[in-house]
């Protein structure tokens, strides 16, 4: 069975921009598919540390430590709330209430099964 993410279709093998590089780490990473591969790996190195102990997941500041610890390895602004526009999700003026409305949300959402 293959992985949509990391299959040669689509644009996994589109390079990536000069604007999708600035930010990045690595060096060898040059097209979409490199991408999507090292970011599932510090996805995957971060559950570890995310799930090691009890924590307060519904917290702006543990979404930010873990969100380093996903990409850290990957790019410079790794746990910082992003400040320029990007092709996809909100402008970045939204992230901040956008993620406090989310997390109020959750809590409800569990506060009343």
């Amino acid at each position: 069975m293959s992985d949509p993410l990391f299959d040669d279709g689509d644009d996994a093998a589109t390079p990536l921009s000069a604007d999708e590089k600035s930010g990045l780490i690595p060096s060898y990473i040059t097209l979409r598919r490199e991408l999507n591969e090292a970011e599932q790996l510090g996805i995957m190195a971060a559950e570890e540390w995310a799930f090691s102990r009890k924590r307060d997941v519904l917290d702006e500041r543990f979404l930010r430590r873990l969100h380093k610890a996903m990409f850290k390895e990957i790019w410079r602004w790794a746990g910082e709330i992003r400040t320029t526009p990007r092709n996809i999700g909100v402008d970045p003026w939204k992230i901040i209430p956008m993620l406090h409305d989310l997390i109020e949300d959750a809590r409800y959402w569990i506060e009343k099964g």
